[in-house]
């Protein structure tokens, strides 16, 4: 004969329940400033703010909403996210993430993906397969003959910046961008002419 199992406080559910993201979410649409003081340790190990912006910024409506969570997410978190006053602060980075909300209620939000780190990080080169599919998710509302043009234009410019991260591997990614504008695949080209390669 099975043994009835006791039964389970409200409180006890909440304190065994993982991060919920949709919750998360939701508190930040309504710019709830102290949700995350609700959460206990564990779902608070478990709040990664990185993800977090991957979610908020992006919401399913088009128009001026959706706009100002892409911007909004931008001005107000991206840009200081992973500052050194900042990075280790996981409540502050809950603040900033509700201060990038309009505060209007809830929204329908996406996933944006992710360009793969190795092609960001200049380790791999782009391909433009690769590249056209991930613009494709982000706008998904481009033409065609758009989205090829995009692709093409991000994969060469990548390309160009691979080649000169190989060439230059010390080299800060800032510097390489600055470079990347001044130098162009001729100069490249006849650089490796003159020095034998």
């Amino acid at each position: 004969m099975a043994t009835k199992k006791p039964a389970v406080s409200v409180d006890e559910k909440f304190t065994n329940q993982d991060f919920d993201l949709f919750k998360a979410l939701s508190a930040i649409d309504s710019k709830n400033y102290n949700w995350y003081k609700t959460l206990t340790d564990d779902q608070k190990k478990k709040f990664v703010p990185y993800m977090m912006t991957h979610w908020v910024s992006s919401v399913t409506k088009n128009g001026p909403v959706a706009s100002y969570y892409l911007g909004s997410t931008n001005e107000y978190v991206n840009k200081y996210l992973f500052d050194e006053h900042v990075k280790d602060h996981p409540e502050l980075q809950w603040l900033m993430l509700c201060s990038a909300s309009p505060g209007i209620g809830n929204q329908k939000h996406a996933w944006i993906p992710h360009m793969k780190p190795k092609v960001i990080e200049l380790k791999d080169k782009a391909v433009k397969k690769d590249v056209k599919e991930y613009f494709s998710k982000i706008y998904s509302g481009l033409k065609s003959d758009v989205l090829e043009e995009v692709s093409v234009q991000y994969t060469n410019t990548q390309r160009h910046l691979f080649k000169l991260a190989e060439m230059f591997p010390n080299m800060k990614r800032a510097d390489l961008n600055l470079m990347g504008e001044l130098i162009s695949e001729e100069d490249i080209k006849d650089y490796e002419r003159e020095s034998g390669n």
